[in-house]
């Protein structure tokens, strides 16, 4: 027979389990989330990439900062230091800007540069890194766009949908 006192030892049970859950997660965080707003740790990712790659990043954030759910800045930051490293790596670009807007119904983020740029059909094999950008974003039910062309730089666009936060977040 259940008892009012196993279900207080069940529901006991459940929030311990239910913490050690969160805490775990959050111990998942990258480093830079772990102790600072999304956009603080975007600032902290674009200095640490602009010394090592001696090209200064814009960092812009726009908007009403909100809180977001621990998926939806772990998606963001990793498509910003994506991108960060496809500028170092293809791009040849002289200036670098990141962008981190709080619209209305989502939080968008945008990292451009001025480099070599490239043809989008280039793309179809697609890179890794891409692949992976595109499935964070899109499995929070945003977007990625790339945009390109040879001469005229390139953009990376992720859009994340608001509310971001959810019950007992």
């Amino acid at each position: 027979m259940v008892t009012a006192g196993h279900l207080g030892e069940a529901a006991d049970v459940e929030a311990f389990l239910r913490g050690k859950a969160r805490r775990s997660v959050d111990a998942l965080r990258p480093e830079p989330l772990q102790t600072a707003r999304l956009s603080d740790a975007l600032a902290g990712v674009a200095d640490r990439w602009s010394k090592r790659h001696g090209l200064p990043v814009q960092v812009t954030t726009t908007g009403t900062a909100r809180p977001m759910t621990p998926e939806a800045e772990f998606a963001l930051l990793r498509t910003a230091q994506e991108a960060l490293a496809n500028v170092a790596k293809h791009a040849g670009a002289s200036r670098v800007g990141v962008t981190l807007s709080y619209l209305e119904q989502e939080v968008a983020l945008d990292v451009r540069d001025d480099g070599k740029g490239f043809d989008l059909a280039s793309l179809e094999a697609g890179g890794f890194g891409l692949t992976i950008m595109r499935q964070r974003v899109e499995g929070l039910s945003g977007s990625l766009r790339v945009e390109s062309e040879p001469g005229a730089g390139a953009g990376i666009s992720a859009c994340v949908p608001c509310p971001l936060t959810g019950s007992g977040a």
